[in-house]
């Protein structure tokens, strides 16, 4: 369970990412609404004073739900990030990669050429092979 602590943490960060709540009017459903693409929380009312102060409770309550983790995966927005991707990690850039080519043989013939060095034996009997 979130405590109230870890729930103002997160609710301050959202804060700073929302920048400043301007609520506008919307003259199909005559109705003041505010909505932010970064969290699926909207709030509407009668007046920009009032969506201001609703928009903050409802945001809270989004947040509470989340870290409590009772949230429906839909709610939460899809990134299109690396997924935690470290730093440093994988090939660094510019290096090849050497082209393979999956074959199938019999276990004692695989089992021969996994044996240390014996890759480096064949290319060299391979090259002498070529030139006689």
């Amino acid at each position: 369970m979130a405590t109230k602590k870890e729930i103002n943490e997160h609710l301050k960060i959202a804060v700073s990412e929302i920048g400043k709540i301007k609520p506008w009017y919307d003259e199909n459903y005559k109705t003041w609404i505010f909505e932010h693409p970064a969290y699926p929380v909207g709030c509407e009312g009668n007046s920009s004073e009032e969506v201001i102060k609703k928009y903050r409770v409802y945001l809270r309550d989004f947040i509470k739900e989340r870290l409590n983790e009772n949230l429906a995966h839909f709610m939460e927005k899809a990134t299109r990030g690396h997924g935690g991707q470290r730093v440093g990690a994988g090939r660094p850039h510019g290096t090849i990669k050497e082209p393979t080519k999956q074959v199938r043989l019999p276990m004692d013939i695989a089992t021969w050429i996994k044996t240390p060095g014996m890759i480096s034996n064949i290319r060299k009997m391979i090259q002498t092979h070529k030139h006689a």
